[in-house]
């Protein structure tokens, strides 16, 4: 019999005695298999039907991508418009656009010697997308490939290569069954999948930075360890792969520019002096490169910046006489200081966000990327196995973390149209290089079974939760977290124009709800009934001093038990068929939301009735009390 084939590591000769081979297979083959599965989707999908339409900042992207394929360039023309309404009857809505300018360099005698002018551009006919260019720019040969559906196809590659690092990572480390599991249940359980199907760099950013970070450390974790291929991941070539990578994740967020510092660190720290200067001018180089080439292309280092919008419903040269200036603008030139450090409310804000960042229903870690609390949890636990470049990136997370809370308070997590919290998918990857070695299956299955516990629904079905970012909140675990009251303008449910902002109240005392599920239904005549056996969660919110929140409960053709909570009290009342009875509830300051006052309110009805059925009208619905609400001064 011959003998079995030789894997593809080689171990090194000075190895210890015992120690644990590392087997690279498991890990080809969930790499393979993810791909195989979402690759196969990707080819297949109907993209624009499934889609339903754009979400967040994609018909940027989306064009940026079909212009570099279709075109070579980053021009947005009209014929560029005329191409979206091939597959988007709807147009580009949201796209971001800014005119270009003539840049002109000159060198002489006085300070500061480089003169830079600018001038407008000459062609009127064109403007450029105000956008990083790097992500459509990498998808550009799978879009000239394979249309739209090319996008996807790059998110499945991406998504395989970082399964596939994660393992070899955690492999080096751990059993190769706990590696599997832990590599694949960090991306597979958390919120990641759901941007498999969002034209949009939030996967992209997030594999580049895993696999930067895997460039950097695989070395210290497997010292020695040469995988066929790969041999160059024990060399200072690894380093500089790494810092192009996260130079590359810089120039598409230019906060990931943080993430460079471990790496000098660590170098500086073991005295490798000249390494951490090349390393640092092959970032330099690759991030002023890339700024520089948004220059030389549009004529503005900063793709956010000078005069920048963006459009719904008209857009310009869709006629003759529609130019830049049917947008809004939106420009990201500065930092909004009295906003950001009002003394006011910096500290109770600051405290209330980190409590969100964690455990909010909408943008939290435990619902969204429980596999990274875990990490957190392992890397922290006492007696746990650490090294000291952890430490280095447990910091680098914890700045991030505090940079996004801090820098944009009341929108830290993207936006109300995203899936949990997109602006942290460049951060996410950094937790998995927190994980400690270890060896029990069954703690590996549990980000499995608690991560799946949140995100299953968005996992299975990405497509309808990204145009309802609200719906798969509105029922299960999530129910159970709290509503981030610092985001009220931007939480998910306000794609849903009819269920936000719904003013009640007298004309001269207008206070606004904001109806979080669909157990209450729309506003009759200044009242709302709610749906029967169910709790509907509220915002009520005002400019108003209000000290009571007073509601007239109305019952229906049954009896009913209704239990109102608000501020931490809550008061019951049972009423019988055709009963009315009034509660009231004594209101606390209210959390202040950008100059408004704001509760949360939730209503629990056990019983209700169908009046289809009860009363003989055509209605439908499960009715279980009808709701009059009122402040009280």
């Amino acid at each position: 019999m011959s003998a079995a084939p030789s894997t593809a590591v080689r171990q090194p000769a000075d190895r210890a005695p015992g120690a644990r081979p590392l087997d690279v297979r498991p890990g080809l083959i969930a790499a393979a298999l993810v791909f195989f599965v979402y690759g196969g989707m990707a080819l297949s999908v109907d993209f624009p039907r499934a889609a339903f339409g754009f979400q967040s900042d994609e018909a940027t992207y989306y064009m940026m991508g079909h212009s570099l394929a279709a075109d070579g360039d980053l021009e947005y023309r009209r014929a560029d418009l005329v191409r979206v309404w091939r597959e988007f009857p709807s147009g580009p809505a949201g796209v971001f656009l800014k005119p270009g300018r003539t840049v002109r360099v000159r060198l002489n005698a006085a300070f500061p010697f480089l003169h830079v002018s600018y001038g407008a551009d000459p062609d009127k006919q064109r403007l450029y997308y105000g956008k990083s260019f790097i992500y459509p720019l990498v998808a550009t040969p799978f879009v000239w490939l394979f249309g739209t559906n090319g996008f996807l196809v790059l998110h499945a590659l991406l998504l395989a290569l970082a399964i596939g690092a994660g393992y070899l990572f955690l492999a080096a480390r751990s059993s190769p069954p706990v590696a599997l599991l832990l590599a694949t249940g960090f991306f597979l359980v958390s919120v990641t999948p759901g941007y498999l199907v969002w034209i949009t760099p939030e996967l992209f950013n997030l594999v580049a930075v895993v696999l930067g970070y895997f460039c950097w450390s695989f070395k210290y974790v497997a010292p020695g360890i040469s995988i066929r291929g790969l041999r160059w991941l024990q060399t200072g070539t690894s380093d500089v792969v790494a810092a192009l990578l996260i130079g590359v994740a810089t120039f598409s967020k230019p906060p990931n520019g943080l993430l460079i510092v471990p790496i000098l660190y660590g170098l500086i720290s073991q005295r490798r002096l000249r390494t951490a200067v090349a390393i640092g001018i092959a970032f330099s180089l690759i991030v002023g490169g890339l700024f520089a080439l948004n220059l030389g292309v549009s004529g503005d280092w900063n793709f956010q910046g000078g005069a920048r919008s963006t459009y719904y419903g008209a857009f310009p040269f869709q006629t003759a006489d529609a130019g830049f200036d049917v947008g809004l603008e939106r420009a990201t030139n500065e930092v909004l200081t009295n906003i950001v450090f009002d003394p006011s409310v910096f500290w109770s804000r600051l405290g209330s966000n980190v409590v969100y960042f964690f455990i909010g229903r909408h943008s939290g870690m435990v619902p969204y990327f429980f596999p990274g609390v875990f990490a957190l949890a392992a890397f922290l636990w006492p007696g746990a196995r650490r090294v000291s470049w952890q430490w280095l990136i447990f910091a680098v997370a914890i700045v991030e973390i505090l940079l996004i809370l801090i820098w944009i308070p009341y929108n830290y997590f993207g936006g109300g149209g995203v899936l949990g919290n997109r602006y942290f998918m460049n951060a996410y990857g950094l937790f998995l290089f927190l994980l400690p070695p270890l060896d029990s299956i069954g703690l590996a299955l549990a980000p499995w079974a608690v991560g799946a516990l949140f995100t299953a629904k968005i996992v299975l079905n990405p497509f309808y939760s990204s145009f309802y970012p609200a719906e798969h909140a509105k029922t299960g675990p999530l129910r159970w977290l709290p509503v981030e009251m610092t985001l009220i303008n931007d939480l998910p449910i306000n794609t849903r124009l009819d269920r936000v902002r719904v003013a009640f109240g007298p004309e001269h005392a207008r206070f606004q709800i904001y109806f979080l599920d669909d157990n209450a239904f729309g506003r009759e005549n200044d009242s709302f009934w709610v749906r029967g056996d169910s709790r509907a969660d509220l915002i009520v919110k005002t400019v108003d001093a209000s000290t009571k929140l007073r509601m007239t409960c109305a019952s229906g053709a049954s009896r009913v038990a209704v239990k109102v909570q608000a501020a931490g009290e809550s008061t019951s009342v049972t009423l019988e068929p055709g009963q009315v009875s009034v509660v009231e509830l004594q209101l606390p300051r209210g959390f202040p939301y950008q100059g408004t006052r704001a509760w949360n309110v939730t209503i629990q009805v056990r019983g209700g009735f169908v009046p289809l059925f009860a009363t003989g009208a055509n209605d439908v619905r499960y009715l279980g009390v009808m709701i009059k609400p009122e402040l009280v001064p």
